[in-house]
């Protein structure tokens, strides 16, 4: 752990010493407008500005990183906060309050999300998940800590407010003096809340109400506690407790969350946030305050709980791709909700008592309750294996790349400033620019492909003189330099491939495999591209491209989260691939056929289908010449012993494909999977007649069973 965390310790100081100043006026300013007798209603006003300006920060963050870059982005919300809190402490209406809360809160957003892009720059793919909980530890110790610097001098002076400033300006420090240079912001897609809301309902729904009940119970506690006694070092440890379940709770409801139906944890999460906030105005009246700090802790902690499980609940249906998209919608949600909390309450405190606090927050768990088990009964649980992962979150108004269930983007060949330096020459000569890579490339291979990448982007360089300048030295780099200089440069493919197979590469198959898998969008069309150039040279070759591109693609569908797999769509990318490859080599139409099939057996039905059509077009007259006749019964009774032999759990429905267009197959179809032995011919009889028999090519093959049993008898 102190190995990850060993190139970030002054980004995570800055981090701590900014939310330190957060804990502090989070519970500073709601117990000083009660000291100054601001009404409990506009007490509630001021407080749910705060979510106010939080939804613009996570609206705007990234315009604003994008513009004025990381470290000052991070300058310029530490200085405002620091300067809205040493405003609050000089003026103390509510307007001002107000006014300097919405500040806090856009900065507060703007600030986490800085540090949350320039961890996740830095992050590897395995150590990211480790550097979020870790980042979100920070977070909820220096919100914890800062419950307890209010009793380093009375509300009422100006002393706390200074120190709160004093804080916020001192967390500039620690990220300015770092070596760290902060990463280049890409411009993101957000997920309109329509679509959120379609993909999701429940994620969406109790992503509102954790905002509603999560900052409505801390903004509104410390009103609620000074009412009933609880003043000084108890109300910063009463305010500590609440803070500190928000951080525990979470690794027991991890557990519940990953072994058990999501939703069923959710609606006992609920129920028993509904028991306990009963519970804590009876424990206060009975003096009960070290059970009352523990039923507080729960209270909050499964508030706060239901931010990551709302969001796991809505990432399951959601493609990974669209999963920053969608995490964005749910914090601006969550905002939403944030908003309406701490005013919802304090109207309930006001009009209705002091306890009312945990009344409000009855009602609405209440509400959430009933819409959980709506949902329930709406649509089935998701299996246990497929639902995606808990992940320790807390809305900090960023939108994190260092979620582990997110899309990972390498960061290895970002530019430093030599590279930079050498691409901007090569711009000038760009005759010398092979002769830098080369030299490069003997002292310092992994520069050497930052180089590249950044070469590939000038047109007046060879792309592919480029590729065989690192490989020619360093041959184990050549799938890897491929798909650095196609990453860089897509709209180069073409030309890469055409000089690989001019190489004729011993890999050359694996290597543009490699370019195509970059290119998800376009990877078929290079496929087809490559196979269009070896079709004279290499044409054994198309069929080993195609093999290894399927395999590849079946081996990720694996991997993939289930959503996932259904918007891959493997049956239509394995239908176009074959339509391409037969395109280009319609003499290895049935093996490239079979060899997508056995790779993708799902698949075999849609291919079969598309094998058959190729099949018929081939022949001018396929069904009125009886030379055509027989060739396209001998090409399906090859093809059906290929699947018998080598797919045999989806035989009969390829058979069926088979016979609904040529009956006169039926016979020799049936024999066929017979004599593969891996069925008997009562399930095979069994299997046919459990469909529909409303057409010729059933009863066809019904009887063609029927006459192979009594031959067999």
């Amino acid at each position: 752990m102190l190995k990850t965390l060993k190139p970030f310790p002054l980004l995570l100081l800055s981090g701590f010493l900014i939310m330190l100043g957060n804990g502090l006026s989070n519970i500073l300013l709601p117990v000083r407008m009660q000291h100054d007798g601001v009404d409990i209603s506009n007490i509630g006003i001021v407080l749910s500005m705060y979510s106010v300006g939080f939804l613009f920060g996570a609206i705007y963050c990234r315009q604003l990183l994008q513009r004025v870059g990381h470290i000052q982005t991070f300058a310029i919300c530490g200085s405002l906060t620091a300067v809205a809190i040493l405003l609050s402490g000089l003026y103390s209406d509510p307007l001002v309050l107000g006014a300097m809360r919405i500040i806090t809160g856009f900065c507060i957003a703007c600030t986490n999300a800085t540090l949350d892009s320039w961890l996740g720059h830095s992050a590897t793919e395995k150590n990211r998940g480790r550097i979020l909980a870790v980042n979100q530890i920070i977070i909820m110790s220096a919100l914890f800590s800062g419950q307890f610097l209010l009793n380093l001098a009375p509300v009422e002076s100006t002393t706390l407010f200074i120190l709160a400033g004093i804080l916020f300006s001192f967390s500039i420090t620690p990220i300015v003096i770092g070596r760290h240079k902060g990463p280049f912001i890409e411009d993101s897609q957000g997920m309109s809340f329509f679509t959120i809301i379609k993909l999701s309902p429940l994620g969406v729904v109790s992503c509102f109400f954790c905002g509603v009940l999560y900052s409505g119970l801390l903004n509104m506690l410390p009103i609620f506690a000074s009412n009933n006694g609880i003043e000084g070092f108890d109300l910063s440890v009463f305010m500590g407790a609440a803070i500190a379940g928000a951080i525990i709770l979470q690794f027991p409801i991890a557990y519940l969350s990953d072994h058990f139906d999501r939703r069923k944890v959710m609606f006992g999460m609920v129920a028993t946030f509904i028991v306990f906030s009963i519970l804590i105005p009876f424990l206060i009246y009975l003096e009960w305050f070290k059970l009352t700090l523990m039923a507080l802790a729960i209270t909050t902690g499964l508030a706060a709980c239901l931010y990551p499980m709302s969001i796991s609940e809505a990432f399951d249906k959601v493609i990974k791709e669209q999963i920053l998209a969608a995490m964005g919608s749910l914090l601006a949600i969550y905002a939403l909700g944030s908003i309406l909390g701490p005013y919802s309450a304090a109207i309930a405190m006001e009009s209705l008592g002091n306890n009312a606090l945990f009344g409000f927050t009855v009602v609405a768990a209440f509400l959430l309750l009933i819409f959980i088990s709506i949902r329930m009964k709406k649509s089935e649980a998701l299996a246990i294996d497929d639902q995606e992962s808990f992940v320790m979150q807390t809305p900090s108004g960023a939108v994190s790349v260092l979620d582990p269930r997110t899309v990972y983007t390498q960061s290895e060949l970002s530019t430093n400033a030599g590279v930079q330096i050498a691409v901007n020459l090569a711009y000038e000569n760009p005759a010398i620019a092979l002769n830098m890579v080369k030299a490069l490339a003997r002292r310092d291979i992994k520069n050497a492909s930052r180089l590249v990448a950044g070469l590939s982007q000038i047109k007046a360089v060879n792309i592919g003189k480029l590729y065989s300048a690192i490989v020619r030295i360093a041959p184990y780099r050549s799938i890897r330099t491929a798909q650095i200089l196609i990453d860089a440069a897509p709209e180069r493919a073409e030309q890469l491939v055409d000089w690989i197979i001019m190489q004729d590469d011993d890999d050359m198959c694996k290597i543009i495999v490699a370019i195509a898998a970059m290119m998800p969008d376009n990877g078929i069309n290079i496929l087809q591209y490559a196979a269009q150039k070896m079709v004279g040279k290499y044409p054994l070759a198309i069929l080993a491209m195609t093999e290894e591109y399927i395999n590849i693609l079946s081996s990720s569908l694996d991997e993939m989260r289930p959503v996932d797999r259904v918007a891959t769509d493997p049956q239509q990318t394995a239908t176009e691939l074959y339509n391409r490859m037969q395109d280009v080599s319609p003499e290895q139409s049935a093996d490239i056929a079979i060899t997508i099939s056995e790779a993708l057996p799902d698949a075999s039905f849609d291919v079969a289908e598309a094998y058959l059509h190729n099949l018929l077009l081939s022949e001018e007259h396929p069904f009125k010449n009886k030379e055509s006749i027989q060739k396209i019964q001998t090409a399906i009774n090859l093809y059906m012993k290929e699947v018998a032999k080598n797919i045999p759990e989806h035989a009969v429905e390829v058979a069926n494909t088979f016979i609904e267009i040529v009956p006169d197959v039926a016979s020799s179809v049936v024999e066929i999977i017979q004599d593969a032995e891996q069925y008997s011919d009562s399930y095979l009889t069994q299997t046919i007649t459990d469909k529909p028999v409303e057409s010729q090519i059933n009863e066809a093959l019904q009887k063609a069973v029927e006459l192979q049993n009594v031959d067999d008898t």
